[in-house]
Parts: C-alpha cells; sequence; structure tokens
C-alpha cells in the first residue's frame, strides 16, 4: 500500500483521509461556501490547510484526490486548486465533483449514484465510463428530493396550516421551535441569516421525524421526496441504457439512513421501477483509492473531470 490522501469536502465540514501502510488518519476542516468577489480557491485551501494540521503527514504520498461540493467550474481554477495541493500535500494532486467520489466509495463500478445533502446530484456511470450527471441546479433550479427541498416543502406546509388554509400537521409547533417564534422579529432572523439555505435543508429532520410518527402531511413530503429521486434514477438508468448488473443504484448522505422513511419509501419507488436499491459499499472518502487506480470505468471519467491535467 502506497501513501494517498483522499479529500471530502462540503458546505458543513472538509475531511481528509491519508492512508499509509501504517494504517489510517482523519483529519478535519471547517466546511467552505463560494461569497461574492472572494478567492474560492484560497478558501478551500484554507480548510484543507486546517485539516492536514490534524493528522501527521508524510513529506511524499503517491497521489491526492479531492471530490468537492464548490469545486471550480472553470477549468484554469480547477487546475490552480490542484497545484497547490499538489504543494501543500507532498503528491500529484486531481480535483473532482464530490458526486464521483461518493460514486467510486458507494458502488465501485458501473450503476447510480443519489447524493442527497443539503442538494441532490445524481451521477451514473456505465461500464465503459460514459456517464450522465442530472441535478445539482442548486436550490432554485432544482435539487429535488435533497434536504433543502424536503426542508422547505415541511416549512411551506406549516405555515398553510397556521393559516388555516392547509391540513394540519405537527410541523406548525416544530417550524415555531426553529424559528424561534412566529412573529416579525423572528421571520426577520430567518431570512436575514447567511445560512438560509443549509437552515432550511435542516428542518428536514423534523419532516422526517414526523412522517416516522405517521403525520399525514410528512409523510406525503417524503412520498414525494422518493419518487423525484427514483424518478432521476430512471432517467440516468435510461440515459445510458444501463443494462444487467448496471442496472443498481445506490446513495451517499446521512438523509437517506438506511431504513428511514425516506429510504423506506424510495426503495420501494425504485423496485416498482425494476431498479434495486443497494447499500453503499463504502463511504465517499473511501473512493478516493478507487480513482487514484483508475480501476473500473473511472479512467475516463477523471479525463473528462480534468481536461488539460490537474498537477
Amino acid at each position: 500500500m502506497t501513501n494517498t490522501i483522499t479529500i471530502d469536502g462540503g458546505k458543513s465540514q472538509l475531511r481528509m483521509l491519508l492512508r499509509t501502510p501504517a494504517g489510517r488518519q482523519l483529519g478535519v476542516g471547517p466546511g467552505f461556501s463560494y461569497r461574492p468577489h472572494e478567492d474560492g480557491v484560497e478558501r478551500i485551501m484554507a480548510a484543507v490547510r486546517d485539516a492536514a494540521a490534524t493528522i501527521s503527514r508524510p513529506e511524499r504520498v503517491a497521489g491526492v484526490v479531492a471530490g468537492l461540493t464548490g469545486v471550480p467550474g472553470e477549468n484554469a481554477e480547477r487546475r490552480r486548486l490542484a497545484r497547490a495541493l499538489t504543494g501543500l500535500l507532498g503528491g500529484p494532486a486531481v480535483v473532482v465533483e464530490d458526486s464521483l467520489l461518493a460514486h467510486a466509495g458507494a458502488l465501485g463500478g458501473a450503476g447510480v449514484v443519489l447524493c442527497v445533502g443539503t442538494g441532490t446530484t445524481v451521477l451514473a456511470v456505465a461500464a465503459d465510463g460514459t456517464h450522465a450527471r442530472l441535478d445539482g441546479w442548486g436550490p432554485h433550479l432544482g435539487d429535488r428530493g435533497s434536504a433543502y427541498a424536503i426542508g422547505l416543502a415541511g416549512m411551506r406546509a406549516a405555515t398553510a396550516a397556521h393559516d388555516r388554509v392547509g391540513p394540519e400537521t405537527v410541523l406548525v409547533d416544530r417550524l415555531v421551535a426553529a424559528l424561534g417564534g412566529s412573529d416579525l422579529a423572528a421571520l426577520q432572523r430567518y431570512y436575514r441569516d447567511p445560512e438560509l439555505v443549509p437552515r432550511t435543508a435542516s428542518f428536514a429532520r423534523d419532516v422526517l421525524d414526523a412522517a416516522d410518527r405517521a403525520d399525514p402531511v410528512a409523510s406525503r413530503i417524503c412520498a414525494g421526496a422518493a419518487t423525484d429521486l427514483a424518478d432521476a434514477a430512471q432517467a440516468a438508468t435510461a440515459r445510458l441504457h444501463l443494462d444487467g448488473t448496471e442496472r443498481r443504484v445506490s446513495y451517499s448522505g446521512r438523509l437517506l439512513a438506511p431504513g428511514n422513511v425516506l429510504h423506506r419509501a424510495l426503495s420501494a419507488e425504485l423496485a416498482a421501477r425494476g431498479l434495486p436499491l443497494v447499500a453503499p459499499r463504502a463511504e465517499p472518502l473511501d473512493g478516493g483509492p478507487t480513482l487514484l487506480d483508475g480501476t473500473g470505468p473511472y479512467a475516463r471519467l477523471l479525463a473528462h473531470q480534468d481536461p488539460g491535467g490537474a498537477a
């Protein structure tokens, strides 16, 4: 086994996994999101430096793969980030979208992976390396079935019930608690919160809990989210004409905890479409070596993610 580093970076936190012949070390740094008029590469590097400071690193590593939620969209910026990672961590670095890291961890080969967190991204990969990416449009344009979508639907259902223009639901009391009240001051604090999107997404936990307790409104919201996710998986499967053992669906993200109401609903939706829902074989951090080795269908995907060479 050679020394490798895998980075899984998102809005809530950044995690770094160092693998050496002696074992594994996990480092944690802050999450990051882009802000107007700010150098996004430097913000990512600041989080990486914080995580790197928490582990004992060798001077050289065989390779670094960084799967990032906020991966730079411009090729020049992505290459600049890869060079900075190479210089800091002591090995050739490649920067990819977090969905690719999640796919390699969950399946390690052909199939569809639903990356469901604050947002939603769906990545389908065929055995020959052809691939299709769905959603990832963000909270205003997409993210169907995501924590944000579920949380927002729950909040809207709660306000409708509060105003008595919608069916009763226990989500009313939960929303008032989450907002710290239902008066103007509470609403202003909510809308002025710079973390408005993740705060809205966090209400998904209340919706799932209410659905588990048989609240009909919350149950309908979860059923709708499961349908949205199953629709995306089916569309991705059809786009690549996946067949046989390629017709499998897995997932990444804490929202789809095995056995919870959303997981059960999604499993039933997929089964009705002839698509089995399989448990992820590992978490995204464990997808790093698979990508670095270029095993299975991933060599072609890495070339697509890193045009012109990263390091």
